[in-house]
Protein backbone atom coordinates (compact mmCIF):
# COMPACT_ATOMS: atom_id res chain seq x y z
CA UNK A 1 0.00 0.00 0.00
CA UNK A 2 2.98 2.36 0.07
CA UNK A 3 2.59 5.60 -2.46
CA UNK A 4 -1.43 5.29 -1.24
CA UNK A 5 -2.84 7.70 0.79
CA UNK A 6 -6.30 7.70 2.56
CA UNK A 7 -8.37 10.30 3.42
CA UNK A 8 -10.55 8.49 6.25
CA UNK A 9 -12.12 10.15 9.03
CA UNK A 10 -13.51 7.93 11.57
CA UNK A 11 -15.84 7.92 13.82
CA UNK A 12 -16.73 6.86 17.38
CA UNK A 13 -19.73 4.73 17.31
CA UNK A 14 -22.89 4.94 20.08
CA UNK A 15 -21.96 3.14 23.61
CA UNK A 16 -25.38 1.66 24.22
CA UNK A 17 -24.25 1.24 27.63
CA UNK A 18 -23.89 5.22 28.20
CA UNK A 19 -27.00 5.45 26.28
CA UNK A 20 -28.77 3.73 28.47
CA UNK A 21 -27.87 4.76 31.14
CA UNK A 22 -30.32 6.61 33.06
CA UNK A 23 -27.74 8.19 35.11
CA UNK A 24 -26.21 9.68 31.74
CA UNK A 25 -28.96 11.99 31.24
CA UNK A 26 -29.13 13.44 35.17
CA UNK A 27 -25.20 13.64 34.73
CA UNK A 28 -25.74 15.71 31.78
CA UNK A 29 -28.70 17.57 33.35
CA UNK A 30 -26.37 18.27 36.76
CA UNK A 31 -23.66 19.93 34.91
CA UNK A 32 -25.30 22.06 31.78
CA UNK A 33 -25.47 25.72 31.81
CA UNK A 34 -27.25 28.43 29.78
CA UNK A 35 -25.35 31.06 28.69
CA UNK A 36 -27.57 34.35 27.36
CA UNK A 37 -26.12 36.34 25.35
CA UNK A 38 -25.15 39.70 27.07
CA UNK A 39 -26.50 42.73 26.12
CA UNK A 40 -23.03 44.53 24.83
CA UNK A 41 -23.41 42.84 21.42
CA UNK A 42 -26.16 43.62 19.21
CA UNK A 43 -28.60 40.47 18.21
CA UNK A 44 -27.60 40.99 14.68
CA UNK A 45 -23.57 40.83 15.10
CA UNK A 46 -24.06 37.85 16.67
CA UNK A 47 -26.26 36.04 14.16
CA UNK A 48 -24.26 37.31 11.63
CA UNK A 49 -21.17 36.16 13.15
CA UNK A 50 -22.95 32.51 14.08
CA UNK A 51 -24.01 31.98 10.07
CA UNK A 52 -20.39 32.78 9.46
CA UNK A 53 -19.37 29.80 12.11
CA UNK A 54 -22.32 27.71 10.56
CA UNK A 55 -20.77 27.97 6.86
CA UNK A 56 -17.23 26.80 8.15
CA UNK A 57 -18.44 24.36 9.93
CA UNK A 58 -20.31 22.68 7.31
CA UNK A 59 -18.27 23.39 4.36
CA UNK A 60 -15.00 21.46 6.17
CA UNK A 61 -17.88 18.48 7.61
CA UNK A 62 -17.28 19.01 11.14
CA UNK A 63 -18.67 16.70 13.10
CA UNK A 64 -22.59 17.75 14.28
CA UNK A 65 -21.40 18.60 17.93
CA UNK A 66 -18.45 21.22 16.68
CA UNK A 67 -20.65 24.30 15.81
CA UNK A 68 -23.17 24.27 18.86
CA UNK A 69 -20.20 23.60 21.05
CA UNK A 70 -18.40 26.52 19.54
CA UNK A 71 -21.35 29.26 20.06
CA UNK A 72 -21.63 28.20 23.22
CA UNK A 73 -17.33 28.74 23.99
CA UNK A 74 -18.30 32.42 21.94
CA UNK A 75 -21.71 33.42 24.69
CA UNK A 76 -19.38 32.08 27.67
CA UNK A 77 -16.80 34.32 26.74
CA UNK A 78 -18.37 37.35 25.52
CA UNK A 79 -21.49 36.87 28.93
CA UNK A 80 -17.40 37.91 30.87
CA UNK A 81 -15.24 39.58 28.92
CA UNK A 82 -15.71 42.89 26.43
CA UNK A 83 -14.70 42.23 23.00
CA UNK A 84 -14.15 44.46 20.71
CA UNK A 85 -15.93 44.17 16.98
CA UNK A 86 -12.81 44.02 14.98
CA UNK A 87 -11.79 41.25 17.45
CA UNK A 88 -15.55 39.35 17.12
CA UNK A 89 -14.63 37.45 14.02
CA UNK A 90 -11.17 36.31 15.91
CA UNK A 91 -12.72 34.97 18.59
CA UNK A 92 -15.22 32.98 16.62
CA UNK A 93 -12.56 31.24 15.02
CA UNK A 94 -10.75 30.41 17.90
CA UNK A 95 -14.07 28.97 19.52
CA UNK A 96 -14.45 26.76 15.89
CA UNK A 97 -10.86 25.78 17.00
CA UNK A 98 -11.53 24.63 20.36
CA UNK A 99 -14.80 23.04 20.12
CA UNK A 100 -13.43 20.72 16.92
CA UNK A 101 -10.48 19.80 18.78
CA UNK A 102 -13.03 18.64 22.11
CA UNK A 103 -15.56 16.95 19.72
CA UNK A 104 -13.32 15.97 16.44
CA UNK A 105 -10.54 13.15 15.97
CA UNK A 106 -9.07 15.57 13.13
CA UNK A 107 -9.90 18.39 14.13
CA UNK A 108 -9.54 21.94 12.44
CA UNK A 109 -6.34 24.14 11.61
CA UNK A 110 -5.52 27.75 12.95
CA UNK A 111 -3.93 27.79 9.31
CA UNK A 112 -7.40 26.68 8.04
CA UNK A 113 -9.57 29.03 10.15
CA UNK A 114 -6.82 31.71 9.35
CA UNK A 115 -8.14 31.63 5.71
CA UNK A 116 -11.66 31.45 6.38
CA UNK A 117 -10.89 35.43 7.57
CA UNK A 118 -9.43 36.07 4.55
CA UNK A 119 -6.09 36.08 6.39
CA UNK A 120 -6.91 39.21 8.75
CA UNK A 121 -6.28 37.63 11.36
CA UNK A 122 -2.47 35.45 11.46
CA UNK A 123 -1.63 32.36 12.59
CA UNK A 124 0.54 33.39 15.48
CA UNK A 125 -2.46 35.26 16.26
CA UNK A 126 -5.44 32.96 16.61
CA UNK A 127 -2.85 30.56 18.83
CA UNK A 128 -1.96 33.58 21.30
CA UNK A 129 -5.83 33.97 21.62
CA UNK A 130 -6.52 30.35 21.79
CA UNK A 131 -4.75 30.57 24.97
CA UNK A 132 -6.29 33.64 26.21
CA UNK A 133 -9.66 31.92 25.74
CA UNK A 134 -9.14 28.90 27.80
CA UNK A 135 -7.36 30.44 30.48
CA UNK A 136 -10.44 32.98 30.55
CA UNK A 137 -12.68 30.14 30.64
CA UNK A 138 -10.74 28.65 33.32
CA UNK A 139 -9.78 25.76 31.00
CA UNK A 140 -13.51 24.20 31.58
CA UNK A 141 -14.09 23.37 27.94
CA UNK A 142 -16.19 20.22 28.55
CA UNK A 143 -19.11 21.79 28.22
CA UNK A 144 -22.86 20.24 28.48
CA UNK A 145 -24.37 20.81 24.43
CA UNK A 146 -28.27 20.12 23.27
CA UNK A 147 -26.73 17.68 21.03
CA UNK A 148 -25.25 15.49 24.11
CA UNK A 149 -28.88 14.68 24.97
CA UNK A 150 -29.68 13.64 21.78
CA UNK A 151 -28.76 9.81 21.60
CA UNK A 152 -29.98 9.01 25.40
CA UNK A 153 -33.43 11.14 24.49
CA UNK A 154 -34.09 9.01 21.34
CA UNK A 155 -33.17 5.78 22.65
CA UNK A 156 -35.81 6.93 25.73
CA UNK A 157 -38.42 7.66 23.02
CA UNK A 158 -40.99 4.70 22.64
CA UNK A 159 -42.98 6.37 19.97
CA UNK A 160 -39.81 6.48 17.64
CA UNK A 161 -38.94 3.06 15.98
CA UNK A 162 -35.34 2.40 15.33
CA UNK A 163 -35.35 2.82 12.10
CA UNK A 164 -36.79 5.81 12.10
CA UNK A 165 -33.85 7.36 14.51
CA UNK A 166 -31.44 8.01 11.78
CA UNK A 167 -33.59 10.82 10.12
CA UNK A 168 -35.15 12.22 13.58
CA UNK A 169 -31.56 12.56 14.31
CA UNK A 170 -30.50 14.29 11.18
CA UNK A 171 -33.40 16.82 11.73
CA UNK A 172 -32.70 17.15 15.13
CA UNK A 173 -29.11 18.25 14.48
CA UNK A 174 -30.45 20.96 12.26
CA UNK A 175 -32.87 22.08 14.35
CA UNK A 176 -29.73 22.61 17.47
CA UNK A 177 -27.55 24.44 15.07
CA UNK A 178 -30.34 26.60 14.40
CA UNK A 179 -31.26 27.31 18.17
CA UNK A 180 -27.50 28.15 18.21
CA UNK A 181 -27.93 31.26 15.82
CA UNK A 182 -30.87 32.48 17.39
CA UNK A 183 -32.29 33.76 20.64
CA UNK A 184 -32.24 30.39 22.12
CA UNK A 185 -29.19 30.35 24.18
CA UNK A 186 -30.96 31.66 27.19
CA UNK A 187 -32.55 27.98 27.41
CA UNK A 188 -30.63 24.88 28.90
CA UNK A 189 -29.16 22.37 26.24
CA UNK A 190 -31.52 20.03 27.58
CA UNK A 191 -34.38 22.06 26.95
CA UNK A 192 -33.56 23.19 23.52
CA UNK A 193 -32.73 19.25 23.17
CA UNK A 194 -36.27 18.35 23.61
CA UNK A 195 -38.36 21.36 21.88
CA UNK A 196 -35.92 20.07 18.96
CA UNK A 197 -36.64 16.24 19.43
CA UNK A 198 -40.40 17.18 19.97
CA UNK A 199 -40.63 19.23 16.80
CA UNK A 200 -38.79 16.60 14.71
CA UNK A 201 -41.33 14.06 15.79
CA UNK A 202 -44.11 16.14 14.57
CA UNK A 203 -42.52 17.30 11.13
CA UNK A 204 -41.94 14.23 9.77
CA UNK A 205 -44.84 12.14 10.88
CA UNK A 206 -43.28 9.80 12.45
CA UNK A 207 -45.26 8.75 15.42
CA UNK A 208 -49.24 7.69 15.57
CA UNK A 209 -51.73 9.84 14.96
CA UNK A 210 -52.66 9.39 18.49
CA UNK A 211 -50.01 10.09 20.27
CA UNK A 212 -50.05 14.36 20.41
CA UNK A 213 -46.95 16.95 20.37
CA UNK A 214 -48.28 17.46 24.01
CA UNK A 215 -47.63 14.04 24.53
CA UNK A 216 -44.15 13.70 23.60
CA UNK A 217 -43.10 17.34 25.42
CA UNK A 218 -44.45 16.23 28.35
CA UNK A 219 -42.93 12.66 28.12
CA UNK A 220 -39.21 14.28 27.28
CA UNK A 221 -39.35 16.50 30.17
CA UNK A 222 -40.37 14.02 32.73
CA UNK A 223 -37.23 11.65 31.31
CA UNK A 224 -35.00 14.43 31.58
CA UNK A 225 -36.54 15.70 35.06
CA UNK A 226 -36.60 19.56 34.06
CA UNK A 227 -39.84 21.68 34.15
CA UNK A 228 -42.16 21.59 31.70
CA UNK A 229 -42.81 25.56 31.25
CA UNK A 230 -39.14 26.23 29.52
CA UNK A 231 -39.81 23.26 27.40
CA UNK A 232 -43.18 24.58 25.80
CA UNK A 233 -42.10 28.13 25.46
CA UNK A 234 -38.81 26.96 23.36
CA UNK A 235 -41.00 24.41 21.60
CA UNK A 236 -43.40 27.50 20.43
CA UNK A 237 -40.45 29.50 19.34
CA UNK A 238 -38.73 27.08 17.49
CA UNK A 239 -41.49 26.55 15.47
CA UNK A 240 -42.24 30.15 15.18
CA UNK A 241 -38.67 30.57 13.71
CA UNK A 242 -39.25 27.06 11.48
CA UNK A 243 -42.80 28.58 9.64
CA UNK A 244 -40.71 31.59 8.79
CA UNK A 245 -37.94 29.32 6.73
CA UNK A 246 -34.67 28.18 7.51
CA UNK A 247 -31.87 30.18 5.79
CA UNK A 248 -30.38 28.73 2.76
CA UNK A 249 -27.11 27.40 4.83
CA UNK A 250 -29.41 25.58 7.25
CA UNK A 251 -31.54 23.95 3.99
CA UNK A 252 -28.04 22.44 2.69
CA UNK A 253 -27.41 21.30 6.02
CA UNK A 254 -30.97 18.90 6.70
CA UNK A 255 -30.83 18.01 3.20
CA UNK A 256 -27.35 16.64 3.09
CA UNK A 257 -26.93 13.30 2.86
CA UNK A 258 -24.29 11.31 4.43
CA UNK A 259 -21.03 12.86 3.74
CA UNK A 260 -19.72 11.59 7.14
CA UNK A 261 -21.86 9.20 8.88
CA UNK A 262 -22.99 6.48 7.93
CA UNK A 263 -26.46 6.52 9.41
CA UNK A 264 -27.46 9.60 7.99
CA UNK A 265 -30.62 9.38 5.55
CA UNK A 266 -30.76 10.53 2.09
CA UNK A 267 -34.24 11.84 2.39
CA UNK A 268 -34.70 15.45 2.34
CA UNK A 269 -35.81 17.20 5.34
CA UNK A 270 -39.68 19.07 3.59
CA UNK A 271 -38.97 21.57 6.44
CA UNK A 272 -40.25 24.70 4.03
CA UNK A 273 -44.06 23.95 4.96
CA UNK A 274 -43.55 23.89 8.62
CA UNK A 275 -46.40 24.16 10.69
CA UNK A 276 -46.51 23.30 14.17
CA UNK A 277 -50.00 21.94 16.21
CA UNK A 278 -49.18 24.19 19.63
CA UNK A 279 -48.39 22.48 23.13
CA UNK A 280 -51.61 23.17 25.34
CA UNK A 281 -49.87 23.66 28.70
CA UNK A 282 -52.43 22.49 31.53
Amino acid sequence: MDGFMFNVVLRAASDNTVTHDPRTLHRLTATEEACPVPPSIKPFVRTTLADWMFQVCEEQKCEEEVFPQAVHYLDSYLSRFPVQTSELQLLAAVCMLLASKMRETVHLSASKLSIYTDIAFPVSEILQWEVLVVSRLDWCLASVVPSDFLEPILHALPVVRPHHRPNIRRHVHSYIALAATGKFSAFLPSTVACACVSVATQTLKLVDAAVTPDNVVRFLANLLSIDLSPVLLCYEQLGSVLEKRLPSCFQSSVCRSGTHSSEISDTSADIQEVVLTPVISR
